[in-house]
């Protein structure tokens, strides 16, 4: 495969042609197992036809995030269906809100994860939600990260989970930080939701402040999220003081 390390960072990598032109600079990962390419940047001077068909050569098989809205214009042309779109947003944490208050009986408890909280985000995330269904898989990446660290472990303390006057899970946010996928050393909510009993309750924002307060007390200078187009959690997120960073489009190159 025609993707080898840059020189100039070994932390990317480059997509090269067949005659040794460099063509991408890119970051790879295996999510689940899985190949992903994501900060798929072309260098300057390469044609996005010539670019988009050594992706699908060399890539095929791969989830590819981009920001360049050309390159995935090339490949939806060709027939690549996008899976995502999404923007990628910050907080400076320059200032951080003060803990919400919660109602009686309700609080906010150690990370981790049990049969309620998979209940609840099987809920949350219904077939009409803009990220699709919670899966397997979401579990079993969740899991991973507390059980080994894969790919990253959590920031216990940005991380929390929900738990209602019965003591059972309602929701959670679970972060990690620094990450290996930014250029910043940030932290990154990998995942906010509260189960449908809990919302409309201020539990979201609770959580997500409770996460800005945590990675500030860490040490780390910003929080990170991704958020999907359509999703209403937007408002929350810029309320809160979160900047737009970088449109991020992803795809799934197919295999050959």
């Amino acid at each position: 495969m025609p993707v080898r390390p840059d020189p100039e960072d070994r932390a990317d990598s480059l997509l090269v042609a067949d005659d040794g032109t460099a063509l991408a600079r890119m970051r790879l990962r295996d999510e689940a197992g899985k190949r992903v390419a994501t900060a798929v940047s072309p260098l300057p001077g390469t044609v996005r036809g010539r670019l988009a068909e050594q992706l699908r050569r060399d890539l095929a098989g791969c989830r590819l995030e981009t920001s360049d809205d050309g390159l995935v214009a090339v490949l939806m042309a060709g027939g690549v269906e996008l899976h995502r779109a999404a923007t990628d947003m910050r907080h400076d944490l320059t200032w951080v809100p003060a803990p919400v208050a919660l109602p009686a009986g309700w609080s906010l408890g150690s990370p981790g994860w049990d049969d309620d909280l998979a209940e609840g985000l099987a809920a949350a995330y219904g077939p009409d939600h803009p990220d699709g269904r919670w899966q397997a898989r979401h579990t079993e990446q969740v899991r991973a990260m507390f059980d080994g660290g894969e790919p990253v472990p959590p920031l216990l303390a940005a991380s929390a989970r929900l738990v209602d006057p019965d003591g059972r899970s309602a929701g959670h946010v679970l972060c990690a930080g620094p990450v290996p996928w930014t250029d910043d050393a940030c932290a990154w909510i990998i995942n906010l939701a509260v189960a449908p009993r809990a919302q409309r309750s201020g539990f979201g924002r609770a959580l997500l402040t409770h996460a800005l307060r945590g990675a500030h007390e860490a040490g780390l200078p910003a929080v990170g999220l991704s958020v999907v187009d359509g999703n209403p959690a937007r408002r929350i997120y810029d309320s809160a003081g979160f900047r737009p960073l970088a449109r991020v489009f992803s795809v799934l190159l197919p295999a050959l």
